[in-house]
Order: C-alpha cells, then structure tokens, then sequence
C-alpha cells in the first residue's frame, strides 16, 4: 500500500489547541475515514506537553492515509455520495486548519506520497510516542542517492538509537513528483518510544549526535517534526458507524437533535426520517455533538445553534 503524509496548523483564534485535537480527533477524523478507497487513516495530534521540548513539534498535528493505489487519493469520481463527502469535508478542513493565504506556507502544511521502508520492525503499543521527522534531499544529491544513504547509512546509525522500539521510513514515490502533483518533501520518519521522556532522553544521547552529523549531509533544515501518539481512525476491518441511529426511533432522533443543540433539524418535522434513512443506507457520515452531514440525497450539513 501507498502512504500519504498531511500534517497541518490549526486555524488561528478559532479554539484552543485542546479544542482543536477534540475536533480533530472526534469529529472531522470519523468525517474523513468514510473515504472511498480510504484503507487506513492514523491521527498524529501533537502532544501540548512536547511543544518548547526537544524535539518540538513544528506541526500541531500529523495525519497519514493509506490507499492500495497512490491516485485513489484525488481518483476522480461521478458517484454523487462521493462527491457530497468530498465537498462535506473540504468545508469543514476549511474552518479547522490554518489555510489563510499569503507567505510563508512551509509551515502550514505538507504533502508526500511515499512507500515504507521498516529498518527496525518492534512491536507497539497505542500508549507509545511516535516522532515524526518531515524530510527533504540535500541540493545537489540525486534521489537514488538520497533514498540510498537514508536507508543504507542513515538507516542503521538509526536502529542504534537507545529507546528506539520500532523506525520506519517513507521514501517518496517518483511518480508523485509528475506534472499536477503536490509533492512538498522527499519522505519522512516515524520512530517510536516508550514515552516522551525515552524520546527526550535519546535525543541527548551519542548515538542521536552521530545520527545527527549524518543528517546534515543528506536533509535539508529545519525539518517539520511531529511527537504525538497514534490515533487509529481507520484500519483494515474498519466498518460503517451509524452513530447509533438505527437504534432509535424518530421521536428519539428528535430528541437527540434537540440536546445537541440541532434546533432547525429538531424543529423539521421530517428530519428525524431522513438521518434514519441516511443511517439505515450508511450515508449518515458523521453525527456530534459539534458536526452532522448526511451524503445522500438528504444533504443535511448543520452545526449546532448555542
């Protein structure tokens, strides 16, 4: 399978980063993982404890996709539920993410299409602090040569690393640097620690001062960088979430929407009928406290009036 990397910013003065992750990892992720073709989704929402820290994050969060095909990410489609998810989540990326225009935009954001490469394959655990390193060539270093020392010099100086469970890298695939893309970097790194402090504790070490004086000869600086943990919204066996809605009857939808704070849906005699509807045809695709839209020909697309 194909990777795709999508760290971002929080759209500034609309919540705090605590809000922010809360929307993020509750409400626009669960949005998203209804993506057609979408086979894996992983939520990187940078630890507040980690920022002023070394390694600080750069990024206030980190998302990854996988697909079985690299294009299926913008595979054009006609199917109109498709579509509906698609506009649905550019409008809510829109009002979550920092996309004001105007330079700079290193730092707002980053996109990368990439192939795993394990260098050390350990075991992990949901409660283990990944750190992600956002990677660009050297000028002057050809991509063979550049994927070639990453992997083959850079790679096991690495695995030497006191702490490190688990370290892949993502090399970037040639096709995705075509005409039309939006390839912004050569690849990037996840290494896996225990806890913050095992990451913190490395990075003082021998070994990280070694693997440093490496990578000024193959990366470009500074690096976007992400420490967080993992937040699976998606895998595998993922299966439709219908958020509890075909367990209840109308007169209960109504009263959902009413705590929720739906008043316009709530006061819609046929509202109730149409979100079962939606959920009973698995085109409900999301319901929060803070976000509902159904993709079927119902189109309801609300947030709540307090």
């Amino acid at each position: 399978m194909y990777k795709v990397l999508a760290p971002a910013q929080m759209n500034p003065g609309k919540r705090t980063l605590a809000e922010f992750h809360n929307y993020w990892g509750e409400t626009h992720g669960p949005l998203f993982a209804n993506t057609k073709y979408l086979r894996r989704y992983v939520q990187h929402l940078s630890l507040p404890e980690a920022y002023g820290s070394d390694p600080s994050p750069t990024f206030d969060g980190v998302s990854m996709f996988w697909y079985d095909d690299w294009r299926d990410q913008r595979a054009p489609n006609d199917d109109p539920e498709v579509q509906a998810l698609r506009h649905a989540v550019r409008e809510d990326d829109a009002q979550l993410f920092d996309r004001l225009p105007g330079w700079p935009l290193h730092h707002k954001r980053a996109s990368v299409v990439a192939e795993e490469k394990v260098i050390v394959d350990g075991g992990t655990t949901p409660e283990m602090v990944k750190a992600i390193f956002i990677a660009s060539k050297m000028p002057g270093l050809t991509l063979d040569e550049f994927f070639d020392h990453w992997q083959n010099v850079h790679g096991p100086l690495a695995s030497k690393v006191p702490g490190l469970r688990r370290y892949v890298q993502n090399h970037a695939i040639r096709e995705a640097y075509g005409p039309g893309t939006t390839q912004t970097h050569d690849g990037w790194a996840e290494m896996w620690f225990d806890d913050l402090a095992s990451l913190q504790a490395a990075r003082k070490s021998p070994e990280w001062q070694a693997l440093g004086e490496d990578g000024a000869t193959l990366f470009t600086y500074p690096m976007g960088v992400g420490v967080a943990r993992e937040k699976v919204q998606k895998d595998l066996d993922w299966q439709y979430n219908d958020w509890g809605v075909n367990a209840l009857g109308e007169d209960e939808v109504r009263l959902r929407l009413q705590k929720d704070g739906y008043k316009r849906l709530a006061s819609n005699p046929g509202a109730p009928k149409q979100i079962k509807a939606a959920a009973a045809s698995q085109t409900l695709a999301v319901w929060t406290w803070e976000h509902i839209v159904t993709i079927d020909s119902s189109g309801i697309d609300e947030r709540p009036e307090r």
